[in-house]
């Protein structure tokens, strides 16, 4: 009879097993498990590890990231809604529990598995978890088509949001691409890129041990510029800058 679990850190579960059943990223062991071992994703910053996982004596059949959330921040979700009538009604709707890939909105399998069979298994364990855990909700973000079915049969209610994806249609240069749009948008981006290049910005493109700490280190300032300007505070540190920090309660 499989056995399930609950784990507080990834790095409970050995990398090779988690990869067998996440293949390539984003859910690869060794990103999720980084946040955690950077302190990006800890209880500190909002978000607590209780990974589920479901066992047959040492062989991992299903398992999904799963945290227990003290807000909604780093999900590209926006629930403050339902946050808010829960206030307004004097209910606690954090904790929460969520299943999904941290700070970013990249859809994909959150529900792995050797077959539909352990998947589905699974679910249906963190279901009933979730039903006597005394938390508001669960939640599971930019799931495939497949697992949203699931969701719906098991009775939660599905939100639908548009994502813009661009794809590559067979363009064998950016002139290529360029010669199926109208003139005027042709025009318009050949403009566009006339002046980013008159205005001196340049471009590298660097690979694994190319990047080096200054380099890192810019990227970070960069990206912590980002969130400020939105009223915002950023999870994911440099080892260069100080430890992240979980956003006040009166964040944008």
């Amino acid at each position: 009879m499989p056995t399930f679990h609950l784990h507080k850190a990834l790095a409970e579960i050995p990398a090779n097993k988690w990869d067998a059943l996440a293949g390539q990223a984003p859910l690869a062991h060794a990103f999720l498990s980084t946040l955690e071992a950077s302190g990006c994703v800890a209880p500190r910053t909002g978000w607590t590890p209780r990974h589920a996982s479901l066992w047959e004596g040492d062989t991992l059949l299903a398992a999904m990231p799963l945290y227990l959330k003290a807000h909604s921040y780093g999900e590209y979700v926006f629930d403050w809604a339902w946050a808010d009538a829960y206030q307004r009604h004097s209910l606690d709707y954090y904790p929460k529990w969520l299943a999904a890939l941290p700070f970013t909105p990249v859809p994909g399998r959150r529900i792995l598995g050797r077959n539909e069979a352990s998947r589905r298994a699974l679910l249906g364990q963190v279901l009933a978890l979730v039903r006597h855990s005394g938390a508001s909700s669960f939640h599971l973000l930019f799931p495939t088509a497949e697992e949203a079915g699931w969701l719906q049969e098991a009775g939660l209610a599905l939100r639908h949001g548009v994502q813009f994806h661009w794809h590559n249609a067979g363009y064998r240069s950016f002139d290529d691409f360029l010669g199926r749009l109208t003139h005027t948008k042709r025009k318009k981006i050949r403009q566009e890129r006339r002046k980013v290049a008159e205005a001196g910005v340049s471009f590298r493109i660097l690979r694994g041990a190319q990047i080096t700490d200054a380099d890192w280190a810019f990227f970070h300032a960069c990206y912590a510029r980002t969130y400020a300007e939105h009223r915002s505070t950023p999870y994911l540190q440099c080892s260069q800058l100080k430890p992240p920090y979980m956003p006040n309660a009166d964040a944008a």
